[in-house]
């Protein structure tokens, strides 16, 4: 492929790669307050990560997907703002879309916590729709011991884009997270809440860094990110899809389409 970025490929091409497969990743973000680091982070995470799944997989890439629902950053003045309900019926759309073109599997990825309230709504739905197998992968599942942050600057590094973060960045004190939190924050409970204080979210450095540290952070960082990829092992999961899509098709619809949704 000239390229696995679908709005950079033209429509001949998309045809053509459609006659030999049917895999889009949607990698969907925010665009939110992030300490030290550009407000556009946790979109370009994802990203990354979308177009290292595409090269493994034979998959293209729908980008532009960064403006969703934040959660508790949302008092930034660089948060952008949207309902988990807004967002997810603006990617039902997309989706629909894509599967009338062809795209039977679609793979929605984000590395954002509040992310699974809009998403878990989208793949299901899109789902009982149209029978196209979409995936949520939450990134965040598979980080394990590797840095955040540092993934992040991986990212930017991944992406050609490392100038975009800021050389003059500065050390801050830090507000401490409301002790609520603590008694709240645990498997299977959720709730709404808000940061108090810009500094409670995101990266800043313990010190101004050089040159010589802003590459090696992000030199760091893509090793860790390699370290995901390869322990996501997506192309079984695509495999597992196109395993789906055929039960779905072969054993399931034949027998109970007028029944189901």
């Amino acid at each position: 492929m000239r390229t696995r970025c679908f709005d950079a490929l033209t429509n001949d091409e998309i045809t053509a790669y459609l006659r030999h497969n049917d895999l889009i990743y949607l990698p969907v973000g925010t665009v939110e307050m992030h300490g030290a680091m550009p407000v556009g982070a946790e979109y370009v995470l994802p990203l990354a990560f979308a177009h290292r799944f595409a090269e493994e997989t034979d998959g293209l890439v729908l980008p532009h997907l960064a403006y969703f629902y934040p959660g508790a950053t949302a008092i930034g003045r660089g948060t952008i703002s949207i309902t988990p309900s807004g967002g997810a019926a603006y990617l039902e759309e997309i989706s629909r879309s894509l599967c009338r073109q062809g795209f039977r599997r679609q793979v929605f990825l984000t590395a954002h916590g509040p992310a699974h309230v809009t998403l878990s709504t989208v793949v299901r739905e899109v789902f009982e729709e149209t029978q196209c197998i979409a995936l949520y992968l939450d990134l965040l599942r598979y980080f394990g011991e590797a840095d955040f942050d540092l993934l992040v600057w991986g990212a930017y590094h991944l992406l050609g884009r490392l100038d975009e973060i800021p050389q003059d960045q500065q050390p801050v004190t830090r507000v401490p997270k409301p002790e609520a939190l603590a008694k709240l924050g645990r498997p299977g409970v959720q709730v709404g809440w808000f940061f108090s204080d810009e500094t409670q979210h995101g990266w800043w450095p313990p010190e101004p860094l050089t040159p010589e540290q802003r590459q090696q952070r992000a030199e760091q960082g893509l090793a860790q990110l390699e370290a995901v990829v390869a322990g996501v092992a997506v192309k079984n999961l695509a495999e597992g899809m196109r395993d789906l899509d055929k039960y779905i098709q072969h054993h399931v619809l034949p027998k109970h389409q007028d029944r189901l949704p």
